[in-house]
């Protein structure tokens, strides 16, 4: 499957919003989250602080596995000075928060 990154202009965390649609049968909610995070960052997925020091993965692998896609169901924390949204249609949103994009 090809993705497209909407990104903002500009390079990095303060570059903007970036969303993503997956199909959460083939993508773990948990990896979407990691490469979302990553492209926010304008990094690689194995650079940066680990997930779980943020969130517990295992998490939103079941509130989002195939077959809880509701599209009204949605979690959002904070990692790394950058604010994800998980919804159950399978867009993640990773944008950084004011105080990382006032720095």
């Amino acid at each position: 499957m090809s993705r497209a990154f909407t990104k903002g202009d500009g390079e990095g965390v303060r570059s903007g919003p970036v969303s993503e649609q997956f199909d959460w049968a083939e993508t773990a909610p948990s990896m979407a989250v990691v490469e979302v995070i990553a492209a926010a960052a304008g990094t690689e997925p194995t650079v940066g602080t680990p997930i779980y020091e943020s969130v517990e993965a295992g998490a939103i692998d079941a509130l989002f596995r195939a077959g809880n896609d509701s599209s009204d169901r949605q979690f959002s924390f904070t990692h790394e000075g950058i604010a994800v949204t998980v919804k159950g249609d399978g867009t993640v949103l990773a944008r950084p928060t004011l105080e990382t994009a006032s720095r």
